[in-house]
């Protein structure tokens, strides 16, 4: 198997959850697409280590706690008049910002087809912030996304 990279990956955005975490769920949902992605999305969730002394033999032992989802910035290049970037931001800005992401794995500058690989996670959306001006910086903004469920691997459905 050889090594993919991320290039032609798309950013989809759902402004609400599913009603099951599955693909199912997923895919009823009404999604928007965010031009302009530059990267910084990650999915996952990560363990808490916890920590168990044992006087007697004098070895602390390890064990896995509370699971908590990724949290991660998403980077964007402006684009004017773009819908999904719009929604994104209201997503961010706003009081109720419970919302999906869905990643699919299409190819550089072609639309996603039956059977591409997609990614779907659910959580919220926050912290809006305009890139740095800066000289060797670009108009664009970042978003964080807090995912709360896990992840749901699937393929494209056909439409």
């Amino acid at each position: 198997m050889s090594t993919r990279t991320h290039i032609g990956k798309q950013v989809w955005i759902a402004t609400s959850i599913p009603a099951t975490n599955d693909d199912t769920g997923f895919e009823a949902l009404s999604w928007t697409r965010v031009n302009g992605f530059t990267g910084g999305l990650q999915l996952g969730f990560e363990a808490e280590n916890i920590d168990i002394p044992d006087i007697g033999s004098g070895i602390t032992l390890g064990a896995k706690g509370m699971r908590t989802g990724a949290e991660s910035e998403m980077s964007f290049r402006r684009i004017a008049d773009d819908s999904g970037q719009t929604s994104l931001k209201a997503q961010a800005d706003g009081v109720a910002s419970a919302g999906s992401v869905k990643v699919i794995s299409a190819g550089v500058d072609v639309a996603a087809e039956p059977g591409d690989r997609v990614q779907y996670a659910q959580g919220y959306f926050h912290s809006f912030m305009e890139m740095e001006i800066s000289e060797d910086g670009y108009e664009g903004f970042t978003v964080s996304f807090k995912q709360n469920r896990p992840t749901v691997d699937d393929v494209e459905p056909a439409a």
